[in-house]
């Protein structure tokens, strides 16, 4: 498998209804967001066909920061990179933040060294 690696920030906002205080970096919405993150990114990458047959996880979650002001996280995981057609996979280390709008109702994610 060609490994590429993109330092590309990726920022996008999900909609998570009325949280009120930011999701934890091991949130389900917050994982789930970064691999559409990692799979938008390969798009970009090598084109929308080519990357119709990879799958993410992220796994081995840390904390590595929590800013006492506005609660936002600093995260740092594994992303794992399924090729599922060749059965080729392998993992990257990323790190990325969540952050909750001043509305509460939306949070950011912006994903680092995909």
């Amino acid at each position: 498998m060609k490994k590429t690696v993109i330092t590309f920030l990726s920022v996008i906002v999900f909609a998570s209804g009325c949280a009120k205080s930011v999701p934890k970096c091991s949130d389900s919405r917050v994982t789930d967001l970064v691999a559409e993150i990692a799979d938008r990114e390969m798009k970009n990458q090598i084109g929308e066909a080519d990357a119709s047959g990879f799958k993410y996880t992220v796994g081995a979650i840390r904390t590595t920061a929590t800013n006492e002001q506005t609660g936002a996280h600093e995260c740092a995981a594994e992303l794992g990179i399924n090729h599922e057609p060749t059965g080729e996979s392998s993992d990257l280390q990323i790190t990325y933040t969540v952050e909750v709008t001043d509305d509460g109702n939306d949070f950011y994610v912006n994903v680092f060294g995909l």
